[in-house]
């Protein structure tokens, strides 16, 4: 039997030497990297595609499938490099893009008493399918990948092996862009984004509008809405962009019975979608090659949607006892809030137009609300319920941290039958920490504790016509590299992330949906935090005093020190 080889990529090395070392000519083979004009606009840097070389004449077939592996890195013309390396019988059925294996280190080639037998043996990190949706693995994850071969006129080529490429995680970086596609919260009223990754290729557009055609990733569905009809699809797969406008040609049925309001609402989702291109500044919409009708003007009835709304620079804090505002460095008693000061108030939370309020007592087994008549109710009881989360709808939220799984949410209004007990069938076997629900009301952000094993979710918030809670979807996992019992929203698409601890070092951590991270410069005995509008935003609290981040680090503000505060949300 052969020994097992070590498949390092070393396609980026030579991506940064080719770089550094540009003159007058560029190699036209070996896995030289050529820069495309194409750019994310994520701030991600410029993407590149790699051209190694195709099968060498009289190649054997471990040297075969090496070439195969390097040339899943070459994503131009439909992949044709890597084809090379395939049979003529797989060749076209082969689909590259049907699902992407992200590896640690390198991929180990194991033989057998068939020379043209091998299996393959990677550590996965992680794994994109053909929608663009990322799934990160568990730490030691394994996968094994068989590949045959067989000769073809004399020359070894790969004639069994699954769909879909591997990349090393460092190609995968430079290789594939994530992507914001964007759906709708159940009132239209914000943009709600659905993170993808896509490779860098020719044709991203149209997989692009492909993928936001299907619908949104399943921590989504039902939380989010899409304005095309179920089964719309491109009539041809491509987008093509002249002069800065991509033309959107789609199937006929998707005018069937719609009104001008919800074509332009079609405009507007594919024009917020595509706009991540920095080739495209307009879109066209088409059917069968004619230009839609979208009306004379705006439907009465549209409105833009607010993409990732901000939350203004005032929080809510606890000073001596009671409620106050928090503003740049000073405390503000607002007037026409009541004392508290009876219920010993901890982890407030306020709506976004400073209306509705909530907090805990200081047994975290009451949630207790202010509306807008400025009264004080009880409004949930539990066991170490979480810090409280005003929604944009003015829904109240908190959960029991005792294991049991629940969720509650308290109308704005509080008549009869306002508290909802939130269905999470998923969560009735973990201790929840934390739970925040998205500045756009249609995600929550919780952590809990499974298996002794602390986690961070984010799930899509399900509700009906009137805005009313329904339930919270099986989530999507986000991957901390720090402790974390507690965490909160800064923008869209990031959450920060930490664990309190009044005598220790505490490092918090800015985790965004599209697998980035941000680890803050420690800071002992961090017992809190808040984010305003992005993750430049922060603030930290400690025993003893308060700090504002500043570049990578933190900056202590002027006494008197303020309690448990929150932005918005």
């Amino acid at each position: 039997m052969r020994g097992g080889t070590a498949l390092p990529l070393h396609a980026v090395a030579v991506l940064l030497a080719v770089l550094l070392t540009a003159c007058s000519a560029i190699p036209t083979s070996g896995p030289v990297a050529t820069y495309l004009a194409e750019d994310g606009g994520r701030n991600q840097g410029p993407e590149y595609t790699f051209n190694p070389p195709g099968p060498e004449e009289g190649a054997t077939p471990e040297e075969i499938v090496q070439g195969f592996l390097l040339a899943g890195t070459a994503t131009q013309d439909d992949y044709k490099i890597a084809r090379e390396f395939l049979a003529p019988s797989l060749a076209g059925e082969w689909k590259p893009v049907e699902r992407t294996v992200v590896f640690r280190d390198a991929v180990k080639i194991v033989g057998s008493p068939s020379e043209s037998e091998f299996v393959l043996q990677l550590e996965v990190e992680s794994v994109v399918d053909e929608r663009g949706i990322l799934q990160a693995a568990e730490e030691g994850t394994t996968e094994s990948v068989p590949v045959n071969l067989v000769q073809v006129d004399g020359q070894w080529r790969i004639s069994r092996i699954p769909d879909g490429t591997m990349l090393s995680a460092a190609d995968f970086r430079t290789l594939f862009a994530a992507r914001n596609l964007y759906f709708y919260d159940a009132t239209y009223t914000y943009a709600v984004p659905d993170v993808r990754w896509f490779a860098s290729r020719q044709g991203v557009s149209a997989a692009i509008v492909s993928a936001l055609l299907e619908g949104p990733a399943p921590y989504l569905a039902g939380a989010v809405l899409s304005a095309f009809p179920e089964g719309t699809t491109l009539v041809r797969r491509s987008v093509p962009v002249e002069s800065g406008a991509a033309t959107v040609d789609l199937s006929a049925e998707v005018l069937t019975g719609t009104t001008f309001l919800r074509r332009q609402q079609m405009q507007q989702q594919l024009e917020l979608t595509l706009a991540g291109l920095n080739t495209i500044s307009t879109v066209k919409l088409t059917v069968d090659q004619r230009d839609v009708d979208l009306g004379s003007g705006p439907d009465p009835a549209f409105h833009a949607a607010v993409r990732d709304p901000a939350v203004g620079d005032t929080q809510i804090a606890v000073l001596d006892g009671e409620l106050v505002y928090y503003e740049g460095s000073r405390p503000m008693r607002p007037e026409d809030l009541p004392s508290v000061a009876r219920f010993a108030p901890q982890d407030p939370a306020m709506s976004l137009d400073q209306q509705q309020f909530a907090f805990l007592n200081g047994q975290r087994t009451r949630m207790l609300v202010i509306g807008t008549d400025r009264s004080v109710q009880e409004a949930a009881t539990g066991t170490a319920l979480t810090a409280p989360s005003v929604d944009p709808f003015d829904w109240a939220w908190t959960a029991a941290g005792d294991g049991s799984g629940q969720v509650y949410a308290v109308a704005p209004d509080r008549r009869r039958g306002a508290l909802v007990e939130v269905g999470a069938q998923w969560l009735t076997e973990r201790t929840i920490k934390a739970l925040e629900i998205s500045r756009e009301g249609s995600r929550a952000l919780i952590i809990a504790v499974e298996g002794g094993t602390t986690k961070v979710y984010v799930a899509g918030v399900v509700r009906d016509r009137d805005g009313r809670p329904k339930s919270i979807n099986t989530p999507t996992a986000l991957n901390p590299s720090v402790r974390v019992d507690r965490g909160v929203w800064a923008n869209e698409e990031t959450v920060v992330v930490m664990a309190a601890s009044s005598t220790k070092d505490v490092t918090a951590e800015a985790l965004g949906l599209d697998a980035t991270s941000l680890r803050m410069a420690p800071l002992e005995g961090m017992i809190g935090i808040s984010a305003g509008n992005g993750p430049e935003d922060v603030y930290a609290e400690t025993p003893d005093t308060l700090y504002v981040r500043v570049g990578n680090s933190w900056a202590p503000q002027s006494p008197p020190v303020v309690r448990d505060r929150a932005f918005p949300g």
